[in-house]
């Protein structure tokens, strides 16, 4: 791409040559654009691969910046270092293993496998473990290794360093140490620092407003005050506080880069002027922001509606007559077109089953992960296991499926010995000292282990993984567990999906390590996106995403925003909300609300939310306000149109 292609804004984000820079990218802006011609640029300067690092937040950004690098630069761009924030962290960790007491073949526990970590510090302080507690105190741990809380009291500081020391014995990190460690690593060993500095000289940053105080501290510690720093973000699209994103991060970001050039980007390039001027008006309600008005290259466009339904039933049952209406008109286009966002998950249900009576397909975004499926947990309990013997989490999802008598007072005598012996559980298993009367079986497992392990290390990469399904029995345990054939065949496709991805990553000169290490970082993402299928998902899920219909149901008092929001003085956020689901839309943005709804089965009166009144009048079309209004005519008119289009086209047709 020449710099001819570019608008003004952004061809001085991507040829500007001085220090650090902020680009402020609007919704649809270009940003992605922006960053990956920069880093096009940077490289075409001849800089070097090596001091290149960029930073995003999901592997699904990050692969699609790898692949327009591909198609910009050929294969040079496989040399450049983009990767997620965690990604980076877990790469500093692995290479300075030593000096953070683990070894390079660390394993990164879940969710779930931190808390059964947990549960077994509570058992031996003898304090409650349930399951409220401990999802209490995961986050509570995980604020105060962040420095975000102080401990209260000693009690959770000992927890803390009790969970953090059995990490560190089976050779394990969590996500919050993925930015931790490094944060250390950088703080106390100045020859690291100035190691990552190298690496770190041209530093890009995507979604900054997306990113933590702890990354914004790495991010300090790599990059000095007059470095080469280049983030990319837009303080009206933070909308993930709750799970620590902190928009503060830009606007103190000129107080620790005094030099720090602004370039704003504007011009959009997704939605039309209809639905830019609703959403620019909406968010300049906010006091806490940086300030900028996007304009559109797409022309007016039609207004955005508001509907009135009486209740959800109504509301859902008109959704979907619209959609297939007009989906009918435009045949080239695809269900997938049309989107149906949503504050609070528990708005779809009407709406699902007002699709499956029109014969819509439809997808309801945020089910079941792949890798929590129980068939994945198990072949990766195996899978980790080999590739970290000190994985005794691992080893205990393994040694039971399939069951072989290795109950839980055997696993608690195991432990107990392991403990006295200094060494893993799988290590304990080949110990000549224990003895026990399952000690043949658990000596029988840990050369099954052994012996799958050695084939990864030196067979065929599709023979190893065939022989760890047939030595384990894992396939026989889940042909046997299932109801019928038909689930059967479901989960063993989910094996053979993980297979597959395993022979991908050999086949790019991956090793089972790295591929374990890969699983862990991806298992963090969001799922693939469904081909085809009107797709349901809530706000906080569809950010990144532009649909050409959207529909926002609930935009209700008390839901939108919502009501426990005002209450903790958190308005802003949910306006930045309201924002990012407005400018999903790229053609035709619909808000819709009802005046009852059902909750916990009472009918709820509601009205229409604070958010319908903010934006410019001018272009919304409130079609159930007066019957006669220009707004309902053009509605009616609107509606008469896509029907007339719909008995053409049947008529051609015979």
């Amino acid at each position: 791409m020449s710099g001819s292609q570019l608008n003004q804004e952004q061809y001085e984000a991507v040829f500007y040559r001085g220090g650090p820079m902020l680009v402020l990218a609007g919704a649809g802006s270009g940003k992605t654009r922006v960053i990956t011609e920069r880093i096009s640029a940077l490289v075409e300067r001849d800089v070097p691969h090596d001091a290149i690092t960029a930073v995003t937040f999901t592997n699904k950004a990050a692969k699609e910046m790898r692949e327009r690098l591909q198609k910009r630069l050929g294969d040079t761009s496989k040399t450049l270092r983009i990767c997620t924030f965690h990604a980076l962290g877990l790469a500093m960790v692995r290479e300075h293993a030593p000096l953070l007491e683990r070894k390079s073949n660390v394993s990164i526990f879940s969710g779930s496998e931190q808390k059964s970590a947990l549960r077994s510090v509570l058992a031996d302080l003898k304090l409650p473990s349930d399951s409220d507690q401990v999802d209490r105190l995961i986050g509570r741990i995980s604020l105060l290794k962040s420095g975000l809380l102080e401990a209260e009291d000693n009690s959770l500081a000992v927890i803390c360093e009790r969970y953090d020391a059995l990490l560190a014995r089976m050779n394990a990190v969590d996500f919050d140490d993925l930015m931790i460690l490094p944060i250390r690593l950088l703080s106390e060993h100045k020859d690291v620092q100035a190691l990552w500095r190298m690496r770190c000289r041209y530093f890009l940053v995507d979604e900054y407003q997306d990113s933590s105080r702890v990354q914004y501290d790495l991010i300090r510690l790599l990059m000095p005050a007059d470095g080469h720093l280049t983030v990319v973000g837009d303080d009206d699209q933070s909308i993930y506080g709750w799970r620590g994103a902190d928009v503060r991060n830009l606007f103190e970001l000129d107080k620790d880069y005094p030099t720090l050039h602004v370039v704003r980007l504007e011009e959009n390039y997704r939605s039309t002027q209809s639905i830019l001027q609703a959403s620019n008006t909406l968010i300049a309600k906010n006091s806490e922001r940086m300030g900028k008005v996007l304009r559109s290259n797409l022309g007016q466009g039609k207004p955005v509606r508001i509907w009135e339904s009486g209740n959800a039933e109504d509301e859902a049952q008109r959704l979907a007559s619209d959609i297939k209406a007009r989906r009918a008109v435009a045949e080239a286009k695809g269900w997938d077109d049309f989107c149906v966002l949503y504050r609070a998950s528990f708005l779809s249900r009407p709406v699902e089953m007002a699709l499956r009576e029109a014969d819509v397909p439809y997808h309801v975004s945020g089910g079941l992960s792949f890798f929590d499926r129980a068939e994945i947990q198990d072949t990766l309990a195996y899978l980790r296991l080999m590739a970290n013997p000190e994985d005794d989490l691992a080893f205990m999802r393994a040694v039971a499926r399939p069951r072989r008598g290795v109950g839980a007072k055997a696993l608690e005598l195991l432990g107990e010995f392991a403990w006295a012996n200094e060494c893993s559980l799988l290590e304990a298993c080949l110990h000549d000292a224990l003895e026990h009367r399952l000690s043949h079986t658990l000596r029988e497992f840990a050369d099954m282990v052994s012996g799958v392990e050695h084939m990864f290390l030196h067979s065929e990469p599709d023979d190893a993984f065939d022989a760890l399904l047939e030595r384990t029995r894992l396939e026989d345990i889940i042909r046997k567990e299932a109801a019928d054939e038909d689930e059967a065949e479901r989960r063993m496709r989910n094996i053979m999906d993980l297979r597959r991805w395993w022979m991908r990553h050999t086949e790019a000169g991956g090793n089972l390590e790295s591929f374990m290490q890969h699983v862990f970082l991806a298992s963090n993402q969001e799922q693939d996106e469904p081909e085809g299928q009107v797709r349901l998902m809530t706000v906080h899920a569809a950010k990144g995403l532009e649909f050409d219909h959207v529909y926002i149901i609930g935009v209700e008092d008390g839901l939108f925003p919502h009501k426990n929001a005002i209450e903790e003085n958190r308005l802003e956020e949910e306006r930045r909300l309201m924002y990012v689901a407005m400018t999903r839309a790229r053609y035709r943005l619909t808000l819709a609300y009802v005046r009852v709804r059902m909750r916990y089965g009472t009918k709820e009166k509601k009205g229409p939310s604070m958010f319908l009144d903010e934006p410019d009048p001018s272009v919304l079309s409130w079609v159930d306000k007066s019957s006669d209004s220009a707004a309902a005519k053009e509605e009616v008119e609107d509606a008469m149109a896509i029907f007339k289009a719909i008995a053409e086209k049947a008529k051609a047709r015979t």
